[in-house]
């Protein structure tokens, strides 16, 4: 009788992760694209100044891609109670160096917040020691995604 009463309860969670995950693919995984003037880290890859597309693949990974790179992090989604009408990526900036940091996208109550990368976390450690503080740089996604090409 227990039996009986696991296959359906089973069958139920297996069609509400399937029902989530395909209604995140619809509608939960912001992907838009961003003109970065500058060259940046993401993780431990260089990237140089350009266009980029930047995704939520899941709540737990961010990827970027480039006309040459492409990259995954993780991440830590977490709510935003104001959906800003335009969004923006946000780098931590130490020096001339910058690292990718955040992802807001556009209309959405979600923001991506990208764990460290050893990288950065070396840099970091070395500005501490300086006691300088890193400022912070935004900025805004492009507004038409329509448009597929990666070219500048």
């Amino acid at each position: 009788m227990k039996l009986n009463f696991r296959i359906p309860a089973i069958v139920t969670l297996v069609a509400i992760t399937v029902f989530s995950q395909t209604l995140l693919a619809q509608t939960g995984r912001p992907s838009t694209k961003v003109d970065v003037p500058f060259a940046f880290d993401y993780g431990n890859q260089h990237f140089a100044a350009g266009i980029y597309t930047v995704a939520m693949r899941d709540q737990n990974i961010l990827t970027i891609n480039g006309i040459s790179r492409t990259a995954w992090a993780m991440i830590q989604a977490g709510y935003d109670p104001t959906a800003h009408n335009q969004g923006c990526v946000t780098f931590r900036k130490y020096g001339d160096r910058y690292f990718l940091t955040e992802f807001s996208p556009a209309n959405a109550s979600i923001h991506a917040s990208v764990f460290e990368s050893s990288s950065e976390q070396r840099v970091a450690r070395d500005f501490r020691a300086s006691h300088v503080v890193p400022s912070k740089v935004q900025i805004a996604l492009l507004p038409n995604y329509g448009d597929k090409s990666m070219s500048r």
